[in-house]
């Protein structure tokens, strides 16, 4: 967040509204990790009979759920509550399933989310400097 403050003192030269602008600048940045984090790494599916329970394996952190059709087509979970057994037959649904990230992806996510990190501090401090050699060169 450094590279990014940096960045825009430099380009909008107000020491509040870069504050403020860098402040947004790391929300925005958190919601969109947050919103790619699950396909960054590929997830693990569990199944089970559509109306029997399915659990999250210990450590696991969940990154999806719903049905299994015949033909293998996913649906959301809220197309059929779990004991509408009529709702699941009319749709086709055979399976729950669940999409997760067992506790030894942790790491490899961590590493991901990193790089993606570095690479875009990279380009602020490489943007600081161009900024600041055509105001100062």
């Amino acid at each position: 967040m450094l590279a990014f403050g940096a960045l825009a003192g430099l380009v909008l030269r107000r020491t509040v509204t870069a504050m403020f602008v860098t402040v947004i600048g790391y929300g925005a940045l958190v919601i969109a990790l947050n919103t790619v984090r699950n396909d960054l790494w590929p997830t693990r599916t569990g199944t089970s009979a559509a109306g029997s329970g399915l659990r999250l394996p210990h450590g696991a952190s969940d990154a999806g759920q719903g049905w299994l059709t015949s033909g293998g087509k996913r649906l959301p979970a809220g197309v059929c509550p779990d004991s509408a057994s009529d709702c699941l037959a009319g749709k086709g649904i055979t399976l729950r399933y669940l999409d997760y990230h067992p506790a030894s992806h942790f790491w490899p996510l961590q590493l991901v989310e990193t790089g993606i990190l570095l690479v875009l501090a990279a380009a602020a401090v490489a943007l600081a400097f161009r900024v600041l050699r055509r105001h100062h060169g």
